[in-house]
């Protein structure tokens, strides 16, 4: 397997059907760098488990926690690896000095982009996240979906937001929640975007904001990469 620091992710890859997602509280940026550093050190055993396709970390840009997502090829090659092989997923991180979090799985649901992207395409530099509290599966397909509707309804279709790359919109496999993991070339223009079009369309909603944001106390969270990993292809 190889370790690329500073790769962006395929968050859309047609060859994953689940995420495994977890935030971190590491209280300040020495503790966070730290604690990301091992973690990604973690990632390095010879022993692959089945069906994962790729294992990220982010660091949000407040130093106060780290977000971890991992890609699988099934629900089934996740269950089996958090059976059998938990640890690389989840290292002992009150050892690495950061609180653990409550990890979950999720489906990619929806994927938007601007009609029109940059070209030349620039380099995601942002991933705000954020997480929202749902009652089923439903539900949460509904919500996304009225929340696009929405959108396209007072900022139009085209989504032509300066520094938008796209937005991924997940669904939990227990239908508890909605995972929001989207792309913007800078922080100041994710920031921008937030304030200006997300607060006022979940307000209409009557949602004031998420439950919980997976890398920051607010959607305003913007974690930056710190490492990946993804299997070594080998030929047959």
């Amino acid at each position: 397997m190889s370790v690329s620091v500073g790769v962006r992710p395929v968050i859309d890859r047609t060859d994953v059907r689940t995420a495994f997602v977890e935030e971190v509280i590491a209280g300040d940026a020495p503790r966070q760098r730290a604690a990301a550093a091992a973690l990604v050190s973690h990632w390095r055993p010879d022993r692959w488990p089945a069906g994962l396709q790729s294992l990220n970390c982010f660091i949000s840009t407040d130093g106060n926690s780290l977000l971890t997502y991992s890609q699988w090829a099934s629900a089934a090659a996740l269950d089996e690896a958090l059976r059998r092989e938990e640890s690389i997923l989840r290292p002992d991180w009150e050892a690495l000095g950061v609180r653990p979090g409550q990890p979950a799985a999720y489906e990619l649901y929806r994927v938007v982009r601007p009609l029109k992207l940059p070209d030349p395409m620039p380099v995601t530099g942002c991933y705000p996240a954020a997480v929202f509290a749902m009652n089923g599966h439903e539900a949460a397909r509904e919500w996304i979906d009225g929340l696009l509707g929405s959108e396209e309804e007072t900022e139009g279709e085209e989504r032509a937001y300066p520094g938008a790359l796209a937005a991924h919109f997940h669904v939990a496999s227990d239908g508890t929640g909605v995972f929001l993991l989207s792309e913007w070339a800078s922080e100041p223009e994710a920031a921008a975007h937030i304030t200006e079009v997300i607060e006022p369309l979940l307000e209409h909603m009557g949602q004031g904001g998420p439950e919980r944001a997976p890398v920051t106390a607010s959607t305003r969270g913007c974690p930056r990469r710190s490492g990946a990993e993804e299997p070594e292809m080998r030929p047959a």
